[in-house]
C-alpha cells in the first residue's frame, strides 16, 4: 500500500481525532489498519543538525562581545557629541575654473625618506586629475598623486598606478603611502588596503620646491589637462608610514586622530588661488 505524503498527514491527523474524541469525530471515522504495513511515496527529510550546548553557549558569547564592542563606539561616540573631526571647510574647484589650485606652505622640509599622504575627495568624472604636486627644478615630479580610473604616484620622477575599482560618486578616503627602504608603495581605499608596489627604492625627494593642490607643475605653465575639479578635504602629509589601524581611523573619521606633520590639514598656511571656493565639509 503506497501513500501520498497528503494522505499521510491526512491519516495521522484522523488517527489523532479518534483518539482523542475531539469533535471532528462526528463527521471523520479513521479506518482500522488491521495489520497493513503503511509505505510512504516520499523520502523522509532528515532533520537539521542539533546544536550542542556547548557550541550554543558559545555562541552567545561571541554575541555578547560584539554587543559590548558596539556598546563601547557608541559610549565613546557620545562623549565627542558636538565635536567633529575637522571644522575646517573643504575646498572646491569649479569645473569651470580650470586655472584654480591651491598654494601650500608645508611645516617643514619636504625632503623624505617616507610619508603617508591621505585625503577625502569627491572628484568630477573628468579622468585622471591632480591631488597634490610638489616640484623642484630639477623634477617636476618629484611627488604627485592623481585620481580618476586609477591612482597614479609619481616620486622622483618615477611612476606607478593603483587601479580604482569603485562607481561611488559620493566622498572617498585615500591613503598612499611611500617608504624608501624597500621603495614600498601601498594604497588604502575607504580604510582598505590594496596590493602593495614598489617604486624608487632608496630614494629621499629633494627639498626647497614647490607644494600645491589641484594641479601639477606642467598645468601651472599652461597646460590644465589634470586639473582637479570637485570636492577636497581633510588633506594631510605625514613623514612616516601611517599603521593600518590609523588609517581605518582615519577612513571611519573617529575623533582625535591626529594630523599630518608636514600638511596639516586647518593648520598649515595656505593660499587659494584661480576661484577656489570654501564650502562646509561634509566628507564625514
Amino acid at each position: 500500500l503506497s501513500l501520498s505524503l497528503c494522505q499521510v498527514q491526512l491519516l495521522e491527523n484522523t488517527l489523532l481525532d479518534w483518539h482523542n474524541r475531539t469533535l471532528r469525530n462526528d463527521y471523520r471515522h479513521a479506518q482500522p489498519l488491521r495489520g497493513r504495513v503503511v509505505e510512504a511515496s516520499f523520502r523522509a527529510q532528515q532533520g537539521q543538525a542539533q546544536c550542542h550546548p556547548e557550541e550554543f553557549t558559545l555562541r552567545l558569547d561571541q554575541i555578547q562581545m560584539q554587543l559590548q564592542d558596539m556598546k563601547t563606539e557608541l559610549l565613546n561616540g557620545l562623549s565627542h557629541t558636538g565635536t567633529k573631526s575637522s571644522t575646517f571647510p573643504a575646498f572646491y574647484f569649479p569645473v569651470e575654473n580650470i586655472e584654480s589650485f591651491v598654494e601650500v606652505r608645508p611645516l617643514r622640509a619636504v625632503s623624505l625618506q617616507a610619508f603617508t599622504l591621505c585625503f577625502w575627495s569627491r572628484a568630477q568624472p573628468l579622468g585622471s586629475q591632480t591631488i597634490l604636486s610638489y616640484s623642484t627644478g630639477e623634477s617636476d615630479h618629484e611627488l604627485v598623486v592623481t585620481v580618476g580610473t586609477e591612482l597614479g604616484l609619481w616620486v622622483g620622477g618615477h611612476f606607478l598606478s593603483f587601479p580604482l575599482q569603485h562607481e561611488a560618486q559620493g566622498w572617498l578616503h585615500h591613503c598612499v603611502s611611500w617608504a624608501s627602504p624597500q621603495g614600498t608603495a601601498n594604497l588604502w581605499l575607504n580604510g582598505a588596503a590594496g596590493k602593495a608596489k614598489s617604486v624608487q627604492k632608496g630614494y629621499v625627494s629633494r627639498a626647497g620646491g614647490t607644494l600645491v593642490l589641484g594641479k601639477d607643475r606642467d598645468t601651472l605653465l599652461g597646460t590644465f589637462s589634470n586639473g582637479f575639479a570637485g570636492w577636497m578635504s581633510q588633506v594631510n602629509l605625514w613623514s612616516r608610514v601611517l599603521s593600518a589601524t590609523e588609517v581605518r581611523a582615519l577612513a571611519l573619521c573617529k575623533a582625535g586622530q591626529p594630523t599630518g606633520d608636514v600638511i596639516a590639514w586647518g593648520q598649515t598656511p595656505m593660499a587659494l588661488l584661480g576661484g577656489v571656493l570654501l564650502l562646509p565639509d561634509t566628507s564625514c
